[in-house]
């Protein structure tokens, strides 16, 4: 049975090239267009993994992130940032998650992060890493 992947983004070209880059490879895909859905659906579908924006509306992919790992049931699901962010406002988040620092105890790390545009060879690299 294929592994199923949850994609929360709220750039529908941004799901559907990510969608189409794992169906490729033989996953199952699921879509979600915003921090709320995606988290009723991890909740309902149950996921192996989880692709996941940062800036999103109604919920935001850090609050989403937070939601997941504090859930006894869902904190195991890996979750892999995908977002341009960085580009945007020039925070390296890969740093940001990665570096201890005060009131950062309850800042969630996600288990990857990809910068988009999305390299289709790292993010197949990274998906079979975490499953």
């Amino acid at each position: 049975m294929p592994k199923k992947i949850l994609i929360v983004d709220d750039d529908p070209d941004v799901v559907l090239f990510l969608s189409t880059v794992l169906k490729d490879r033989g996953y199952d895909t699921l879509e979600a267009q915003n921090g709320q859905e995606g988290y009723e659906k991890t909740a309902s579908e149950r996921p192996d993994l989880l692709l996941l924006d940062l800036m999103m509306p109604e919920k935001s992919g850090i609050s989403l992130l937070h939601d997941l790992k504090t859930n006894e049931e869902l904190a195991k699901i890996p979750v892999i940032m995908v977002t341009g962010v960085s580009g945007e406002t020039g925070i390296d988040l890969e740093h940001f998650f990665k570096k201890p620092g005060p009131g950062k105890d309850n800042v969630p790390k996600p288990d990857g992060y990809l910068e988009k545009p999305v390299d289709p060879k790292r993010l197949l690299r990274l998906v079979e890493e975490l499953l």
